[in-house]
Formats: C-alpha cells, structure tokens, sequence
C-alpha cells in the first residue's frame, strides 16, 4: 500500500474536525460552539480553511507520520503520545453523517490517519521505543513499513529463505513476531530504517546545520543527551568532564573549544565537524550579541 503523504494526512484531519464540529453543533444545538472549535467563522468550513496548528493532536498526527516514513535519531516516540494517539484514532467520528465534508474516511473506507497510528506504533516496537508493549505486528503494519500491499506480505510467507516471512503458529488474525518482521523488514527496498548513527541520518545533520539560535543547540544536547545517556549525569561520565564544564554546553554559555565540541559531538551521536562548526558559529552570534548589548 502507498504511504500517505503528508498533504492528503491534513486534509483528512482538516475534514475529520469539520465532522467533530458539526457533532459538537448537534450536540449542544449551537451552531456558534462549531465555529468556536474550528476557531474562525466558516458557514460552510473547507479543509483547506482549517488552521491545523490549533490542535495539537493534529501536529502530534502530523509528528508520527514524520517519525513512522522519515525517521531520523533526531526523533524518538514518547510512549504517552503514544497511547494518546491510539485514544485519539478510538474516539474519531466513523462516518459524516450527511456526507457533505470532503475527504473524510467514511465508514469502511480508507483512513489515512488509521495508516500513520498504525505504522508508528509498528516503529517504535521494532526500534524498541515502546518498552516492549508491543509483542507483535499485523499484515497491515508490516505492509505500511515495508511501503508494499497486504498481499504481497501474504506471498512472502509462502517463500522460504531469507525472502520469507514467517508468522507466529496458528495466529488469527495473522501475526509476525517483532524479531521476525525486524528481519525481513530489512531486506525490503521500500523499507526506511531508522538511523543509528550521524553517517546515516541526513534529517539529524540537515537540522543542525539549519540552527540559528543556541536554544536550538542547548536543545539538541538536551534531547541526545537524554536519549543516549539518560541526561547530563550520563554525559558527564561519558565525557569525563566535570558537571560544571559539562553544564555549560547544556545551557549554552560555553567557551567554545574545539577539543570540547568534537568530543561532544561524537558523545551525541552528530556529525563531528557539521557539530563543532554550529558550536564555534553559535557561540561566536551570543558573543556578539552580549558585545553589542554593553
């Protein structure tokens, strides 16, 4: 099966909270709460007039597709968001009653919003994300990872050798155990693994190189820090620099050294050099900043 791209994932969350603000209409018999929920005067609202900003389950929808189809080190689920996202998929409208809002998934059909729920919990348990709630895979996830139809994950089962895909004995419906599909997954041309490490994460590298303020850098230490280390403790251990000096690059107020960054850099799992430059550059802008300010 396609991906979803991301256009056709707004418009069907922009046409999915057109049908929750006409539910909210019916419900409390004001037609003035619908506007007040999608947040601006539409008589007859559009997907496209809808500001998808304003809902932050619509930017975390938005966020797992990114995560599921083009996932970078630089992005790691949160188990939480999650089990919200599942909540979210479990309390959508099935069906527009009238039938008057285009792009909304009418019962029995398609859903690309189903698609993303399903492909970033399949993520996160084959990167392990998930703290092992997940034990298995369906059809379908497999199929939405492997970017491939539902039958020709069937027809793999039926190969034998490393082509083949075996499924956990008498499963109905079908199932593939996490190692399993982890394996054949990796054989798939259309199969985007997730990086580990900077030489094969051009997003991770791409956005480093696009920083332009030291929140962002402080941020990014903050983030890997906590991902490869379990915060600056960790990396103070790692580095074997004192909390102090280790501090001063989390909360950006460091005296750049070149020495310093690269070792940084590698403790973070970043490109070295594109690391130690956004350092020097960054530190070099707050210098002069300060400068300008006395």
């Amino acid at each position: 099966m396609p991906k979803t791209s991301v256009a056709d994932l707004k418009s069907e969350l922009a046409s999915v909270l057109i049908v929750m603000a006409k539910q909210v209409a019916l419900w409390c018999d004001d037609p003035d709460l619908s506007t007040a929920f999608l947040g601006g005067d539409m008589p007859e609202p559009n997907p496209d007039d809808i500001d998808l900003d304003r809902f932050p389950m619509a930017r975390r929808v938005i966020e797992a597709h990114d995560y599921a189809f083009t996932p970078t080190g630089d992005r790691s689920p949160d188990l939480t968001g999650l089990h919200e996202l599942a909540e979210m998929l479990a309390g959508l409208p099935r069906e527009d009653f009238d039938g008057s809002v285009p792009a909304f998934p009418n019962q029995g059909g398609t859903s690309h919003i189903a698609d993303v729920c399903d492909a970033v919990w399949a993520r996160a348990a084959i990167d392990g994300f998930d703290e092992g709630l997940t034990t298995s895979l369906s059809t379908r996830q497999v199929a939405l990872l492997a970017d491939m139809t539902e039958g020709a994950v069937r027809n793999a089962m039926t190969q034998g050798g490393e082509a083949g895909l075996k499924a956990i004995p008498k499963s109905k419906p079908v199932r593939f155990d996490i190692d399993e599909a982890r394996r054949w997954l990796a054989g798939r041309r259309g199969f985007v693994p997730t990086p580990t490490g900077p030489t094969d994460d051009p997003i991770l590298n791409e956005r480093l190189r696009m920083y332009d303020r030291m929140e962002q850098l402080t941020d990014f230490i903050d983030r890997h820090a906590r991902r490869l280390h379990g915060g600056i403790d960790g990396l103070v251990v790692e580095l074997g620099w004192s909390h102090a000096a280790t501090k001063t690059w989390c909360n950006g107020t460091f005296t750049f050294d070149q020495a310093m960054a690269r070792q940084l850099g590698a403790a973070l799992g970043a490109d070295i050099s594109t690391f130690s430059g956004k350092c020097l550059e960054l530190s070099l802008r707050r210098d002069a900043r300060e400068g300008d300010s006395k």
